[in-house]
């Protein structure tokens, strides 16, 4: 079997959020919600590209009125799915997700930001536990950490997950507390903007390389961060995918990233790319 391009492509289903957590982009893009006719015409265009598909840019998938369409949509044409979310729905529309996802990854980090309900940890624990039981990977993210330090509530919600779990939960990247189920600590990042500083004008990038995101209006961009569309490529809905990755613009850049020049100006902006330059985003 032919290895295709892309480990991974990212599709904003939404850029709606029930949320409005102070970590994120608050983006200036028209709230929209992708139909199912649109999803599909995605899958057919990036089939022979990838066999991943990650349901994130902005926006929380969860709350996507067809979600449940979008996911048989999907398995039907052999993708294997992954998901991040806040997780605040999940008792909702876990029965959906059971037997179609591959992994969900749950930003825990969220809670501090919003008043969830008492509940809200155990609810995504037990959340976990069936998607573990169904062979999903369950990765509960707590990217917060500022040089170890850590805020009550974060404390408080590692104290319910030790406890859940019978586990002690030394500061490291990635712990696994079960089968199937992981924890994953980072430190927050910025969103590369034009209006930050420019950081460098050389360096790598796994954009258009391993992976690249169509946002919820098809437009196409080299990775998840460019979260407002600024490094547009074309329009899913107005060319073809495979002409996209291979114009002249997606080339150069492509291109730059293999001589360690950043050629588009947004990824001189971006700090996140450097934690990647020996480790791949996951």
């Amino acid at each position: 079997m032919t290895e295709k391009r892309f480990r991974k492509i990212y599709i904003e289903i939404t850029n709606r959020c029930n949320l409005h957590c102070d970590f994120c982009l608050a983006s200036k893009r028209k709230g929209q919600i992708m139909s199912v006719a649109s999803f599909s015409h995605i899958l057919r265009e990036i089939h022979p590209y990838s066999d991943y598909i990650y349901l994130h840019v902005l926006g929380e998938p969860l709350t996507h009125p067809h979600l449940n369409l979008l996911l048989k949509v999907a398995k039907q044409s052999g993708f294997q799915v992954n998901m991040t979310t806040n997780g605040v729905l999940l008792p909702k529309q876990l029965p959906f997700l059971l037997s179609t996802l591959r992994q969900c990854n749950i930003s825990l980090h969220s809670f501090p930001q919003q008043p969830h309900s008492d509940s809200y940890v155990m609810d995504c624990l037990m959340a976990g536990d069936q998607m573990a039981k169904h062979g999903i990977y369950v990765s509960y993210r707590f990217w917060n950490q500022h040089q170890g330090d850590r805020d009550s509530i974060t404390a408080a919600m590692l104290k319910q997950i030790e406890s859940h779990y019978d586990v002690s939960l030394a500061p490291r990247a990635s712990v696994k507390l079960a089968p199937y189920r992981f924890i994953h600590f980072d430190h927050p990042f910025h969103w590369p903007s034009l209006k930050e500083p420019v950081i460098s004008i050389q360096g790598h990038c796994y954009g258009l390389r391993s992976h690249c995101a169509i946002l919820v209006d098809g437009t196409v961009v080299p990775c998840c961060l460019d979260g407002e569309g600024i490094c547009t490529l074309g329009n899913v809905f107005k060319t073809s995918f495979a002409d996209i990755i291979q114009s002249p613009k997606a080339t150069e850049m492509m291109q730059g990233f293999q001589q360690g020049k950043l050629v588009e100006e947004l990824c001189r902006h971006c700090d996140f790319r450097t934690r990647f330059d020996e480790e791949e985003l996951c």
